[in-house]
């Protein structure tokens, strides 16, 4: 791709995207080195990826902060869109990634990134495609966000959330996979993502394709970090959650919790003080939870349905990190079945000295908003070791009716 452009000596180029060129160049007039990004030809002939590429240009030359790449120049010229911004020498977050990264350093990025999402949150800047390929590093090691192609203004932009979902859907929040409208919570989410990649080296989700990738954003519990990273887990939980209410405020909340956490060896404490002395089992358990409706016989009203609940914990956050997804779950099937939903069996694998905790959240269940049905309804709870021994079993008995809100079946 030969080309001129005023005002720039073109050297070679350094990368393709896939709507753009990208090349190094020295900026004439202050003698130094830039990277332009050049739309694609065949792309500059379309009006709407013409005005989508200009609008990123003035997105970011609007905004100034140490950890979003700072653009020096926009323009046209001969039918070439292009944008100048500083050339980047420290390689990509992809690359720390593939090579491991120490958790210090992990920590570190998502500060200056969590601070970069704050600022564009501000702004009314939605990024939407918040992933290790669009942050790249300087040559001292500070950590800058790329690519606003498809971020989106939250006051001028009526399309947000609307239409085709846009992003990288290894890292694109629920809402996003819904096509539901996008918060700054949504970049959070996929900040979340690329923390949990950076602690372990793989992404929290994984799927075979856009829709599985969905599913698993939507229904799979958040994963469990390693033991030594665990003190992590309540950042990650609130990060990762589901709903986008349950997520931190903005990118200085981020910080603050990052500041408030634990350190490893008090996490480590604590933990031990939970578990008999004799336990012999403390291998991890693989986080799980499986949901599925099974019949249970007919009334007036047609079939009558039960709820089965699976669930493998292997510490009482990981249990906490299942429970957003059970409840959207069962708040849906009440939705769908209304008075034919007759029970609901949970059977929990798990550490003996989490299960009292675990008990008592079950039973809270019954009081969470839209979840009054479940007073209504016997709730058998089968709790078992990781070895495969009974903890314990119970049934949480309806509650006593009045006269009135007695169902007629």
């Amino acid at each position: 791709m030969a080309l001129r452009l005023p005002g720039y000596r073109i050297t070679e180029r350094l990368g393709k995207g896939g709507m753009a060129h990208v090349f190094l160049a020295t900026q004439n007039s202050f003698e130094r080195l830039v990277a332009i990004k050049i739309l694609s030809p065949a792309l500059s002939m379309e009006p709407r990826f013409a005005e989508q590429f200009m609008r990123e240009a003035r997105t970011v030359a609007s905004l100034n902060h140490p950890h979003i790449v700072p653009v020096y120049d926009v323009g046209e010229y001969e039918g070439y869109h292009y944008l100048s911004m500083e050339y980047v020498t420290g390689g990509s977050l992809k690359s720390r990634i593939q090579n491991g990264m120490s958790d210090a350093e992990a920590e570190t990025v998502l500060r200056q990134l969590a601070s970069a999402l704050h600022y564009a949150g501000e702004h009314h800047f939605i990024h939407r495609d918040v992933k290790p390929d669009n942050i790249l590093f300087r040559a001292d090691g500070s950590a800058l966000l790329m690519d606003f192609g498809i971020a989106s203004s939250m006051l001028t932009d009526s399309t947000l959330g609307k239409g085709k979902a846009m992003g990288t859907p290894k890292y694109m929040s629920p809402e996003q996979h819904r096509n539901q409208p996008l918060t700054p919570q949504s970049d959070l989410y996929s900040l979340g993502c690329v923390f949990y990649e950076m602690l372990t080296g793989q992404a929290p989700f994984q799927g075979d394709d856009p829709g599985s990738m969905a599913l698993a954003h939507l229904r799979e519990p958040i994963p469990l970090l390693p033991v030594r990273q665990r003190h992590y887990q309540p950042l990650l939980r609130a990060l990762l959650a589901k709903d986008p209410a349950d997520r931190p405020e903005d990118g200085n909340a981020v910080i603050a919790m990052l500041d408030s956490l634990q350190s490893p060896e008090h996490y480590q404490k604590e933990r031990s003080s939970y578990r008999p002395q004799q336990q012999g089992n403390s291998a991890p358990l693989a986080p799980r939870l499986r949901l599925k409706e099974s019949p249970l016989g007919m009334s007036w009203r047609g079939k009558l349905y039960q709820y089965d609940v699976y669930l493998v914990a292997d510490d009482f956050e990981q249990f906490q990190g299942h429970l957003p997804v059970l409840r959207s779950a069962l708040l849906d099937w009440q939705a769908q079945r209304g008075k034919r939903c007759k029970a609901v069996t949970i059977k929990a694998t798990l550490h003996p000295w989490i299960a009292g905790r675990v008990k008592e959240s079950l039973r809270d269940l019954k009081r969470t908003d839209g979840l009054e049905f479940l007073a209504r309804i016997p709730i058998s709870v089968n709790l078992v070791a990781a070895d495969g021994e009974p903890i314990e079993q119970l049934v949480m008995e309806p509650e006593k009716q009045t006269k009135a809100e007695t169902p007629d079946d």
